[in-house]
């Protein structure tokens, strides 16, 4: 079953990677005007060429926006642009992140601080900046990427679980708060994903990794693209302050 996207407006932040790139290409594939962010101006002309390459009838181009999310009041930037080019704002996505382990014992307060602004503050402040135009059209889908582990924990992820445990915590908030406005907020928690930095990895650690989890495989970014769209679409209405899990059965 394919969600109906079209007509809506969608921030994707995170577009470059691989995982938002996925996400940005099913929600043009379902009729969203797309707003793709993220820093390299050629990557993104080369994701909005990709997408227009097969052009969804109806369906404007999507509109690149070039931004470090680490600046000062850079969600006013993306939501205002957004608004001021398709005219309303419908869904967020908040798929930027910074993906990297230390031991805990050797976390200073600037890796903590760094860490809890890029994952924390900047899409804790992408949802606060969209909640005034989703209430003005009486419509929002916030869904925030997080991690399996924010849920379950790591060794040598301490912060970056505790980042991802921390935005899983406000979503379940907003969602309470909004509800009645027609504005829904969940989070979708990948567990390894097949993406760039996970091909890094040793073929062997990869191997062990697979081992661990009862599908034997990573998941595809596709895969998670399809939760997000489906959770970006009227269907998905009754489903509020979730954290749903893509993991191949990986909980432990």
């Amino acid at each position: 079953m394919r969600a109906d996207l079209e007509g809506r407006v969608a921030l994707i932040t995170g577009a470059t990677g691989d995982t938002g790139m996925a996400i940005a290409k099913e929600f043009y594939a379902q009729g969203a005007s797309v707003v793709l962010t993220g820093r390299s101006e050629e990557k993104l002309q080369k994701i909005r060429e990709k997408l227009i390459s097969t052009p969804t009838p109806g369906t404007p181009e999507p509109l690149c926006i070039c931004r470090d999310l680490t600046t000062p009041m850079v969600e006013n930037v993306l939501v205002d642009q957004a608004v001021r080019h398709f005219g309303k704002l419908d869904i967020v996505v908040n798929a930027a992140a910074i993906v990297e382990g230390r031991f805990f014992a050797k976390t200073d307060d600037a890796y903590l601080g760094h860490m809890m602004h890029m994952n924390f503050n900047v899409p804790y402040n992408i949802c606060r900046a969209a909640i005034k135009p989703m209430c003005q059209n009486k419509y929002g889908r916030i869904i925030n990427i997080t991690s399996i582990a924010g849920y379950m924990g790591d060794a040598a992820m301490s912060t970056y679980a505790a980042t991802k445990g921390a935005l899983a915590s406000a979503t379940k908030s907003i969602a309470a708060e909004y509800a009645r406005r027609g504005i829904t907020a969940n989070c979708i928690a990948p567990g390894v994903i097949d993406t760039g930095s996970t091909k890094k990895l040793p073929a062997q650690r990869q191997q062990d990794i697979k081992n661990m989890i009862p599908c034997h495989r990573f998941g595809k970014p596709e895969e998670v693209a399809y939760l997000a769209a489906f959770l970006a679409s009227e269907r998905a209405a009754y489903i509020n302050g979730q954290q749903i899990h893509i993991n191949g059965g990986w909980i432990r």
